[in-house]
């Protein structure tokens, strides 16, 4: 487990480089967001997607959310109707997961059996350029042993891997990020619109657009 520190009021690029370089092998690695660290990977390699479920200690039957770039990453990933999307684009970027039906190119071990898929297009600079250059959906679950609380601290969450098997392959240490709620996770794929999870993003302005 490698621990890459970054500066956003510096140049990235460099460490935006070797992460990309660990994921496309197949290799996982923990990252700042709009909300908390994340645990990710190629979300479209199912053994790589293993392995976050095997760091985390995490059921399989537990889907795990998607990041995406945008609305038009999102359609190669799920059934999304036009009016769906008029609400998407209220709310993206930004902390708010949508869950949707899943395309077939969505490993299976992604949700969690089910048919549906979390996804989330986030409003962070640094993530929308790791995941512009990986060219792929990253797993967007939180960096932490499943039963425990998610941290914004990278120190906190590399002290916590270096104590279980196994570990991601790297950690990219921004300091601790400002406080924030995780997102607020919206279930579109029914007849009626359901909220699983209120998060940074209030429920009612949501419902008020569905």
């Amino acid at each position: 487990m490698q621990t890459l520190k970054t500066d956003f009021a510096a140049d990235t690029m460099p460490v935006i480089e070797r992460v990309v370089a660990v994921l496309r092998r197949g290799g996982t690695a923990v990252f700042p967001t709009d909300t908390l660290y994340g645990l990710g990977c190629n979300a479209l390699d199912p053994t790589a997607v293993g392995r976050v479920f095997d760091i985390k200690h995490r059921s399989y039957v537990k889907a795990l959310p998607m990041l995406v770039r945008d609305l038009s990453w999102a359609r190669e990933l799920a059934y999304i109707t036009p009016e769906q999307e008029k609400v998407i684009e209220q709310f993206w970027p930004g902390k708010v997961t949508f869950v949707l039906p899943r395309r077939s190119i969505v490993p299976a071990v992604m949700c969690g059996g089910g048919q549906t898929v979390g996804i989330r297009a986030p409003d962070f600079p640094f993530l929308q350029g790791l995941l512009r250059h990986l060219g792929y959906p990253l797993t967007g679950t939180s960096a932490n042993v499943s039963g425990s609380e998610p941290t914004s601290d990278a120190a906190h969450i590399a002290a916590a891997f270096t104590a279980t098997v196994p570990q991601p392959d790297v950690i990219i240490d921004a300091g601790p990020l400002p406080d924030s709620l995780p997102s607020t996770v919206v279930d579109l794929s029914g007849r009626v619109p359901r909220i699983l999870r209120q998060g940074a993003v209030r429920a009612d302005k949501i419902l008020a657009l569905l």
